[in-house]
C-alpha cells in the first residue's frame, strides 16, 4: 500500500487507537492498535525511524556537531514542513473493516526506507489478514509523530510517547528562533552554570 495520509484517533470507549490510512489509489485501510501491542511496538518503531536517514539530507556544517544531533535537527525540520493541517480525506474503506492488529513487524529496507507489516490472527478466524506498507523516511517520521499524539491522548503511559522527544524540543527551538530577534534570543538564554 502506498500511503497518502494517516489519521490516528484514540477511541476511549474501546480503549484502542484507530489508525486510518488512505492510499494514492483512493483505498483506505484501518488498524486497531491495542495498548498491549503498542507497549512492545512503539519503542522499537521509534528507534527504527530515528535510524533512517532523510532522503534529501541537508548540508552539514563543519562545527563538529554529532551525527545524531544533526539527524534529529533534520528530522525536526522535516516534521515542521509536513502537512498536518489538511483534513483527512475519506476513501473507500476495506469491506472487512479495520484489522485488529495482533502482531506487527518492521524492517529497514535501506537507509531511506522501511516496511511495516500488520497481522490480524484471531482465535476462531479461518484466515488471517495482513497489511504491508512501504514508507520513505519522511512518511515514517510523520507516522511516528501521529502515533505519538494518539498515545498521548490515550494516557497509556507508554515509554517515550509522553516525554517530549528531541524532535519536539528542536521544533520548539526552531519556532522560537523564527519568532525572536538575535537580541531577544540572547536575553532569553539561560545563564551559564559554573562548577566552582
Amino acid at each position: 500500500m502506498q500511503v497518502h495520509q494517516f489519521q490516528v484517533s484514540y477511541i476511549a470507549e474501546q480503549d484502542r487507537l484507530l489508525v486510518r490510512m488512505n492510499s494514492t489509489a483512493g483505498d483506505e485501510q484501518g488498524l486497531w492498535l491495542t495498548r498491549r501491542l503498542m507497549l512492545d511496538l512503539f519503542p522499537h518503531l521509534d528507534k527504527a525511524v530515528h535510524e533512517l536517514s532523510l532522503s534529501d539530507p541537508q548540508v552539514v556544517g563543519h562545527d563538529g556537531a554529532a551525527e545524531g544531533a544533526v539527524r534529529d535537527h533534520q528530522q525536526a525540520e522535516t516534521l515542521g514542513q509536513s502537512d498536518f493541517q489538511t483534513p483527512y480525506q475519506e476513501a473507500s474503506p476495506d469491506a472487512d473493516g479495520p484489522l485488529l492488529v495482533t502482531a506487527a513487524h518492521y524492517q529497514l529496507l535501506n537507509k531511506h526506507e522501511m516496511s511495516l507489516r500488520f497481522d490480524e490472527s484471531c482465535q476462531g478466524q479461518t484466515e488471517s489478514r495482513t497489511v504491508e506498507i512501504h514508507m520513505v523516511s519522511e512518511t515514517a517520521l510523520a507516522l511516528l509523530h501521529v502515533l505519538r499524539l494518539g498515545l498521548q491522548a490515550s494516557g497509556w503511559g507508554i515509554s517515550g510517547a509522553n516525554q517530549p522527544n528531541t524532535q519536539s524540543a528542536l521544533l520548539t527551538q526552531a519556532s522560537l528562533d523564527a519568532d525572536t530577534s538575535d537580541w531577544d534570543a540572547f536575553a532569553l538564554a539561560e545563564r551559564p552554570k559554573y562548577l566552582n
